[in-house]
Order: structure tokens, then C-alpha cells, then sequence
């Protein structure tokens, strides 16, 4: 099978350097062709925020990531 998501070591911080936040602490995954995936966790552990930056590179018009 082929990969159709890799996700290496992501990270997303927020904050300035004062008061830095880390949402995202280098989370690495990726799917298969055919593959369903659920993501689980804690309320305020990224899920949202992982959401968010893979729909940053989401291409509306031929309905895939753009990476």
C-alpha cells in the first residue's frame, strides 16, 4: 500500500517568548490508502490544533492534502 499522510515530528507553539505554549509536541503518524484513523485524547492535548494544520495544505478543488 501507499502512503497518503506522513506526519513527522510536528510541533506548534503558542504564545510569544515570554509565555510560550507548546500545543503540539512533535507528534508523528501516517496513513495507509484505505486506512481510517480516529484521533484520541485528553480535552486540551491538540487534537483540534492537528486538525488545523493539516487543513492548512487541504486543497478544496481536488479534495487532497497538498504537501
Amino acid at each position: 500500500m501507499s502512503s497518503v499522510l506522513k506526519v513527522d515530528n510536528i510541533e506548534k507553539y503558542y504564545g510569544s517568548k515570554a509565555n510560550l505554549t507548546k500545543a503540539i509536541d512533535r507528534i508523528s503518524f501516517e496513513v495507509e490508502e484505505g486506512e481510517y484513523i480516529g484521533i484520541m485524547g485528553a480535552s486540551g492535548s491538540g487534537k483540534t490544533t492537528l486538525i488545523n494544520l493539516l487543513m492548512r495544505f487541504y486543497d478544496i478543488n481536488s479534495g487532497k492534502l497538498a504537501i
